[in-house]
């Protein structure tokens, strides 16, 4: 009972609960309306869903300029208004330069006026994520509650959107709309309450230049990292097989990112106080490191067993038999989120040591790393090839590579450190 009087006085503790009560509520309530949109569209039209939809993803961190990598630090430090509103600005404008091209790029590779068609409708949706710099003026606050609760009533809306949109048997444009109304819904509440609650969007010259050259090694990491996490084995399945092999892979990846947000939960309500830390007590900061490390790496590696394990039935159950070729892409991909998270969380020690610079080298292994694994194995194997292109970039780029740089590699002993358990518990 003390324990748990203890948990619900921490104000890091009730954080990290609200944003994953709302992050539960809203991967639960996607996870189920994808697999009735997945089963109603079919491998065919979901893949050409998706495969549109890797373009616009190429843009997302073109858009987010990599202000969400500091966005904690900045606003844990100074939170003043006049960020979050000079980080809205800086994206929306970004944004709207991103539709444009996104919209023309799509055009240039694809002689497919239905392609089209889906990429300005999917494209809105990388102006309205800009909007996203509120959640974390209020996560900073510890004022996640807000935020968990904005999510359940946005995604509820969502949801019950797409269900209307299966049983009135519409087309496939109806659903490209969706994607973009899921960031909408969310954009719209945020700035309600955000405006509710007295404060205002106020943009800054000076302070533009200032978070731009902080975060301009990001942009070029993010935009890497979606390469080779998001975007490069999507695009050249379709081009190299088919939207239909698209259809079946995102079927599968998309079951190994329903459960990370878990991850993500403990990642944002861990930062701050980690970040805290490091100015404080060196030696703390190395200890809790290595415990989010470690926490990371086993609930991955848990979670990675059971799908390989129940595979075939969870693809039966949640898409039907139509998308059994998922399964082994499934298993296989299935690992890559391990140390996916491990490269999310390593943000932390990047931003303290102010080792940002390296975030370009290592995303540009990645990227190339990526691309070579899949145009080969592809060729080579087809969509289980893409499957362990993705896994091995993931190991590769977010443990493995750390070790040649002297920079880098104390991060990479933390890694280890948390993988052996070596003073995690003392």
């Amino acid at each position: 009972m003390k324990i748990i009087k203890r948990l619900t006085n921490n104000a890091v503790f009730l954080n990290s609960f609200w944003i994953i009560i709302g992050r539960v509520f809203q991967v639960g309530l996607t996870f189920v309306t994808t697999m009735l949109v997945t089963r109603y569209l079919g491998p065919q039209k979901y893949g050409s869903l998706t495969y549109v939809y890797s373009y616009i993803q190429f843009f997302i961190p073109l858009c987010a300029l990599g202000l969400n990598d500091i966005a904690f630090k900045e606003l844990s430090e100074n939170r003043d208004t006049e960020i979050v509103g000079t980080m809205i600005i800086l994206r929306l404008v970004f944004s709207l330069l991103s539709i444009i091209a996104s919209v023309c790029l799509v055009s240039l590779f694809n002689n497919n006026s239905e392609f089209v068609k889906i990429a300005i409708l999917q494209s809105f949706s990388l102006f309205f994520q800009s909007f996203e710099s509120i959640m974390y003026f209020y996560q900073s606050k510890q004022l996640s509650k807000k935020i968990g609760i904005i999510y359940i009533i946005a995604y509820t809306i969502t949801a019950a959107l797409r269900i209307v949109f299966i049983f009135t048997n519409k087309n496939i444009f109806y659903f490209a709309v969706a994607m973009s109304l899921d960031f909408a819904m969310v954009a719209v509440l945020l700035l309600y309450v955000y405006y509710r609650d007295g404060n205002n969007i106020r943009f800054s010259l000076k302070e533009a230049k200032r978070l731009l050259g902080k975060s301009r090694y990001y942009i070029f990491a993010g935009l890497m990292i979606v390469l080779y996490g998001k975007v490069t084995d999507t695009f050249l399945l379709g081009k190299m097989i088919d939207e239909t092999t698209v259809g079946y892979y995102t079927a599968a990846t998309s079951l190994c990112n329903a459960w990370p947000f878990v991850l993500t939960a403990i990642i944002d309500s861990s930062s701050p106080v980690i970040i805290d830390l490091y100015d404080k007590d060196r030696i703390m900061f190395k200890k809790r490191l290595k415990q989010l490390y470690a926490t990371v790496f086993y609930i991955g590696l848990i979670v990675a067993v059971l799908i390989n394990i129940l595979s075939d039935l969870i693809i039966t159950i949640l898409y039907g038999t139509d998308y059994m070729p998922a399964s082994i892409p499934l298993k296989i991909a299935s690992w890559s989120t391990i140390f996916a998270y491990i490269g999310v969380a390593r943000a932390i020690w990047i931003q303290c040591e102010n080792k940002a610079r390296y975030e370009r080298l290592i995303s540009l292994f990645g990227a190339a790393v990526n691309i070579m694994l899949n145009y080969t194995l592809i060729k080579l194997i087809g969509i289980n090839g893409a499957a362990i292109a993705l896994t091995l970039t993931q190991f590769l780029t977010n443990f493995i590579f750390l070790f040649f740089i002297d920079d880098l590699r104390e991060n990479g002993e933390l890694i280890w450190d948390a993988i052996m358990l070596k003073d995690v518990f003392r």
